[in-house]
Formats: C-alpha cells, sequence, structure tokens
C-alpha cells in the first residue's frame, strides 16, 4: 500500500473518532442537532452527514455474516443460502473442491 493511501486512510480515521465522540456526547446531551452544533460551533449539516454515515457503518455490519468454520470429510454436503432463498447443494467430492475454490478466491 503507497504511503499517500495509508495517510489518507490515518486521516478519515482520525476524523471518524472525532465526529464518533461528538456523536457519542449529543445522543447524551438530550439537545436537538440544531442547539447541539450551535453550542459547539459545529457546521449542522457536516454532523447530520457524519451521523448518516455511523448510522450507514452500523448497518452493514449488521448486514455482514462472518464464515463459520467447518469441518469436511469424505461424505460431505454443503448447502449455501444466498440471500435470494436461492440454494446451492454440494455433495462429496464436489462439496470438497466446492469449499477449497471458495477459501482460494476469499483469501
Amino acid at each position: 500500500m503507497s504511503e499517500t493511501k495509508q495517510a489518507g486512510q490515518a486521516v478519515v480515521a482520525t476524523k471518524r473518532a472525532y465526529w464518533g465522540q461528538r456523536i457519542t456526547e449529543w445522543e447524551r446531551s438530550g439537545q436537538s442537532q440544531k442547539a447541539f452544533c450551535a453550542e459547539r460551533n459545529l457546521v449542522l449539516s457536516t454532523f447530520q452527514w457524519w451521523c448518516a454515515q455511523r448510522k450507514r457503518r452500523k448497518a452493514a455490519a449488521k448486514r455482514a455474516t462472518p464464515f463459520l468454520p467447518i469441518a469436511l470429510h469424505g461424505a460431505s454436503v454443503v448447502e449455501v443460502e444466498l440471500r435470494s432463498r436461492t440454494r446451492i447443494r454440494f455433495e462429496g467430492e464436489a462439496a470438497l473442491q466446492a469449499v477449497a475454490q471458495l477459501t482460494a478466491r476469499v483469501k
């Protein structure tokens, strides 16, 4: 990764932490966003943008399903259910090969 990209990611992380702290303060304050921002000389639209970003990130984190460890043996069956409710089923050697190919692509 280039130094420029790393520096950019560090800046974003710093901003995310800063605005995350402000949002937490606002949530605890009981004030409206407008009053909270006015009292602290924060730009309301910027504050609202960061609130929306935080909400999107939390929603995305909830949607993300982690991989579960599995143990495969010679007579295994692997069934994958997609978000569309479509199911794909592999049995025996095909199951072992499908999992091997999938894990190779994920890595």
